[in-house]
């Protein structure tokens, strides 16, 4: 594991983490997630009128995971030729790997949670058309109330997790860093807020998948090795002698 430097720590990590504070704080704890959903709501006529339309049930949600999952098993699949070729380690081949390891553990870890915590869509709510009151992330339920599982955003992970491409190319191709970021914010961006206006996740929601894709992507960057550990340096010399 490399050392973190505390600048790097700093800007990767406390400062993306406090400003999520911040808006998790203002959407979930100020009760912003209802204003945003409620006029949501109203705009489509006091219900969920987009929540089968074929644009934003077939196409961005069913289609674009399996798009995603597509993507991500080609990927893999080039890392693992990568891996059997047994050819030297050089900084992309690293970097491809802390790709991989960010994508699969920000769907792993998001996926975890929202069967770890319990939380209503706003689908599910009484005020928006549902049949189960507001009881929250971190407040007991009732033994028996059927759990919902809408809390972090499963589906904005699929391009929030995507993140991971601003340290895929920083060490690599740094001037693409932004790019990649891009990429994976406006894709999250995108299935967030077609979740959001299918009423299935508050804004809040896709804030701490965000903010979970990033800090795991970051944590990745700055713990695994930049290069191979001296007895695997070794076996391959001899392997090419």
């Amino acid at each position: 594991m490399q050392q973190i430097q505390f600048r790097d720590l700093l800007n990767h990590i406390v400062m993306p983490t406090a400003f999520f504070a911040v808006g998790f704080g203002i959407f979930y704890g100020a009760g912003f997630d209802f204003v945003l959903a409620s006029a949501i709501f109203e705009l489509e006529g006091g219900q969920w009128r987009l929540t089968n339309h074929w644009l934003f049930s077939d196409v961005l949600h069913s289609g674009s995971r399996l798009l995603n999952n597509i993507i991500l098993a080609n990927l893999l699949g080039f890392w693992l030729y990568q891996q059997l070729s047994r050819k030297s380690s050089s900084e992309r081949t690293i970097a491809l790997t802390k790709l991989v390891l960010s994508l699969l553990l920000s769907f792993t870890i998001v996926a975890l949670l929202k069967r770890m915590l319990p939380a209503e869509c706003p689908w599910d709510l009484q005020q928006f058309g549902g049949n189960l009151p507001f009881i929250g992330v971190f407040a007991d339920r009732p033994a028996a109330m059927h759990p919902t599982q809408c809390f972090p955003a499963g589906h904005a992970s699929v391009g929030y997790a995507w993140v991971a491409l601003y340290f895929y190319f920083l060490p690599v191709c740094p001037r693409k860093a932004r790019i990649g970021l891009t990429t994976g914010l406006l894709i999250g961006l995108l299935l967030g807020v077609t979740q959001q206006l299918r009423g299935a996740h508050f804004l809040s929601h896709d804030l701490t998948t965000l903010w979970l894709c990033w800090v795991v992507s970051s944590l990745v960057y700055l713990t695994y090795p930049n290069r191979m550990t001296p007895s695997y340096e070794t076996s391959q010399e001899q392997h090419y002698v």
